[in-house]
């Protein structure tokens, strides 16, 4: 039970601090993903696996980055490793050229937080081509079909050069070198060949990139913040621990909002997410001690700190609006979700389910004549418009 119980709290650490880490807009996910819900938790998990070691491999390397430890801060400022020996499945083959920066990032297909770093490592390359910037994508999976196919499904959305390392000579000479064990990770090569940073894909790597080009990034300040975050980003992890700890315990409402409280103040757009999806979702908990109101309001920031565009945050935040009576809200919310969602066939009719669901708890509520009175106009509204 104490292994179990320690396995259980590391990954709930793991899950919280990959979204801690993540730059204030955690990209979407990526419309190839075919998991079977979207509304489902977006913790960081490799696939389940029968044989333990593999299993725990996996966990190992679903992991977030730490790239504030002392051994990888130490080697920063030095020379990278060549890129010799990659076989290229997307883009012409890299080779380090003085006055050109470069992004070593290492991913592997059934990696759920590399796939949502895509389109932001996609966006990254065409933002800073023009300034000489090459984003190369690493995995060191054996299979050369499996990363060629998915490659080709990501097509347009995949939009950088995508080597693979099957020996791992690359992946060692970067992974390895700066003690990184989680994957997305990514490594910032400056114009003299130098890796000067090492994180998330996702955790302001466009600010360090941007102060690269520009000549003023200071390598050891920023480690220094950095580590300041970190050691934040543990205290979350405690702390949200703790809280869904005594949510499964029976802890009442009254008990949980200040940790909940806390939590939020600390807490980035993905992290928000999250705890939102907890609060509605955790099971052996007794429902009349869901906060739903402190999940509406998570949810919500949430939205606002990702500008309203990832679809999986709506849907959490459609949810959210519904368990708290806003049904017109949640339906608008929802059909975004969909919207935005284009090009993922199976979150999207998820997401219509749940979707004619909410029309449907709408419509009920309006046409019922106790309900009718207490409805809002603009749900009345509403009725005309989305109700078919």
């Amino acid at each position: 039970m104490k292994l179990a119980r320690l396995f259980l709290i590391t990954m709930i650490i793991a899950g919280v601090l990959a979204g801690c880490s993540k730059k204030e807009e955690p990209a979407p996910p990526s419309p190839d993903d075919k998991s079977p819900a979207a509304n489902q938790e977006q913790d960081p998990a490799p696939p389940s696996s029968n044989n333990k070691a593999s299993a725990a491999k996996q966990v190992e390397e679903s992991a977030p980055p730490s790239p504030n430890n002392k051994e990888s801060a130490a080697k920063l400022g030095q020379k990278a490793a060549s890129l010799d020996g990659l076989t290229y499945v997307k883009g012409d083959p890299v080779t380090f050229a003085d006055g050109k920066v470069y992004v070593v990032e290492f991913w592997a297909t059934w990696c759920k937080p590399c796939r949502g770093s895509i389109p932001h490592l996609t966006k990254i390359q065409k933002q800073f081509k023009d300034k000489g910037v090459t984003v190369i994508g690493v995995s060191n999976e054996e299979d050369l079909e499996t990363v060629k196919g998915f490659v080709a499904e990501q097509n347009e959305r995949m939009d950088y050069t995508v080597a693979q390392d099957p020996k791992r000579t690359v992946t060692d000479g970067y992974m390895k070198a700066y003690k990184q064990k989680g994957i997305p990770t990514a490594f910032i090569v400056d114009g003299r060949g130098n890796v000067v940073w090492v994180g998330h894909p996702t955790s302001r790597m466009d600010e360090v990139l941007e102060q690269v080009l520009a000549g003023t990034f200071e390598m050891n300040a920023y480690a220094k913040v950095q580590a300041e975050r970190e050691i934040a980003s543990r205290k979350l992890g405690m702390l949200f621990y703790k809280y869904r700890t005594a949510l499964t315990d029976g802890a009442t409402i009254e008990e949980t909002r200040p940790m909940a409280e806390e939590i939020i103040e600390l807490s980035d757009p993905q992290t928000l997410n999250t705890l939102a999806k907890r609060i509605m979702s955790l099971p052996d908990v007794d429902d009349a001690n869901r906060d739903l109101e402190m999940a509406l309001k998570a949810a919500s920031l949430a939205n606002t700190g990702t500008d309203g565009k990832n679809p999986i945050v709506l849907d959490t935040y459609a949810l959210a609006l519904s368990k708290t009576g806003k049904l017109a809200e949640a339906i608008a919310a929802q059909e975004k979700a969909i919207t935005l969602s284009a090009g993922n066939e199976q979150m999207q009719a998820d997401m219509k389910i749940r979707l004619e669901t909410l029309k449907e708890s709408l419509r009920k509520e309006i046409t019922t004549g106790e309900a009718a009175p207490e409805i809002p106009a603009e749900d009345a509204a509403a009725l005309g418009t989305v109700v078919k």
